[in-house]
């Protein structure tokens, strides 16, 4: 039972391990950059296009980061098989991650349709539940206690946005500053741990390795 257990722990830090990257950091701040920009666009592009023109940026970043993962990561900590109860739960997060990701889309969507008619501050409250619940799942399911963090993080960005607009009176709610300052900060964190991984695991050549 203790051998089980063991491995089991084992298992289980070293897939934590294979989100220190950053990588995941960076894709979760270029999500956020939507609620930052999209406001800024819809005069111009209207609410509509001003949220779906980031899908095709949403898909090179990911195909982007598939590939650093493949071409400049693998290289250098190698490539780790996990048991059928981590492939298990991370086929159940990847349903999850669609399903909040579409939910968070619909949402932003509405949103930028009916900004003017949401009574006070039920759009902020309803939001940062919708953000809170999404990451708090997925930091269960990961065992990854990082996205607890982002998802009280994250959930403020509204709250604060909107104390910005009805006391300063900040434009579009002031989603541009929160969100803005929010995945830039997380972007950058991503970037740093990054930079500090290339310069911790550089790729050994095959001169050194004979």
């Amino acid at each position: 039972m203790s051998a089980q257990i063991s491995l089991k722990d084992l298992e289980k830090n070293v897939f934590q391990k294979s989100f220190q990257d950053g990588l995941i950091d960076i894709q979760i701040g270029c999500v956020l950059v939507m609620f930052a920009v999209a406001p800024l666009l819809s005069p111009y592009l209207g609410d509509f296009w001003s949220s779906m023109i980031f899908l095709p940026f949403w898909g090179v970043i990911y195909l982007g980061v598939r590939e650093i993962r493949k071409k400049i990561i693998q290289p250098r900590v190698g490539i780790v098989e996990f048991g059928k109860y981590r492939k298990t739960r991370q086929k159940k997060l990847n349903l999850v991650i669609l399903v909040f990701n579409l939910l968070v889309l619909a949402l932003g969507v509405a949103s930028f349709f009916n900004f003017a008619d949401l009574p006070g501050w039920v759009h902020p409250i309803r939001f940062s539940a919708v953000i809170l619940v999404g990451f708090s799942l997925a930091g269960y399911m990961l065992e990854f206690p990082r996205l607890y963090f982002y998802g009280i993080l994250i959930s403020l960005a509204p709250l604060i946005g909107e104390f910005l607009y009805t006391t300063f009176h900040a434009s579009h709610h002031g989603f541009p500053i929160t969100f803005g300052i929010t995945s830039l900060l997380i972007i950058l964190f991503g970037l740093g741990t990054f930079l500090r991984l290339l310069k911790e695991h550089p790729v050994v050549s095959q001169e050194e390795l004979e």
